[in-house]
């Protein structure tokens, strides 16, 4: 007896000659079997009567397999921005017009006005108190002059400075007026901040990219100081 797995086999042409050949004499001797294999043929030629045009019709144009395209990744990047220049930037430039200046506004002991403390640069001794008491109005024979007061993106208060041939950028952060920028002084100006912020083209740099809104007034000044006590 054939089985039907053995019989489709048979009929789909995945037997060996010599098992096609003995099923096919099998078949030749069993009325039902050829019944049952004249069916399957019969069912066979309907299906591709039906989906024979489908199969052999040419693919849609969407469908069409295309050569693919090689695209420059680098020409598809973002163009390279410009490095912002956050606070740790300020604090390099501290550090490197620190050595510049020879160390001429750090000095040890408390009473210097630039003093080091956690790692970073902090206004101290007289300095420390033209930040908190002087008006950027208020004439500077001797000490620190005071340029301009305003605020940062941040809210803290922030002062320019000049003092001992150097000019500088403070802000009040967590009690202590930290140095956001420091630089030997120089010849020059190309800010709006010209007369303000010093005779350091670098300081009135820091200051265009610091402040947000505008600058304090003297009203505004001593409103602002008066807070912070």
């Amino acid at each position: 007896m054939i089985s039907d797995q053995t019989f489709f086999a048979w009929l789909d042409g995945e037997l060996d000659a010599a098992e096609s050949q003995a099923v096919a004499n099998e078949v030749a001797l069993d009325a039902d079997l050829q019944r049952k294999a004249e069916a399957h043929r019969a069912m066979q030629g309907r299906l591709r009567g039906a989906f024979d045009p489908v199969a052999q019709a040419p693919l849609p144009d969407r469908l069409v397999p295309r050569q693919a395209e090689v695209v420059d990744l680098a020409s598809h990047r973002p163009a390279a921005r410009p490095m912002p220049r956050p606070m740790q930037w300020a604090a390099m430039a501290a550090t490197l017009a620190i050595g510049v200046m020879g160390g001429s506004l750090i000095q040890s002991g408390a009473t210097g006005p630039i003093a080091s403390k956690s790692g970073q640069l902090v206004a101290a001794g007289e300095l420390e108190q033209a930040l908190y008491t002087r008006l950027a109005s208020d004439p500077a024979d001797s000490g620190a002059r005071i340029g301009l007061t305003f605020r940062d993106a941040a809210g803290d208060l922030c002062r320019s400075f000049t003092d001992q041939g150097a000019g500088g950028l403070a802000c009040f952060q967590s009690g202590d007026w930290r140095i956001r920028g420091l630089f030997q002084s120089g010849e020059g100006q190309q800010s709006e901040f010209r007369m303000a912020a010093g005779p350091d083209p670098r300081l009135a740099e820091l200051i265009d990219s610091t402040i947000a809104g505008e600058p304090l007034d003297a009203v505004g000044e001593r409103k602002a100081l008066d807070g912070l006590r």
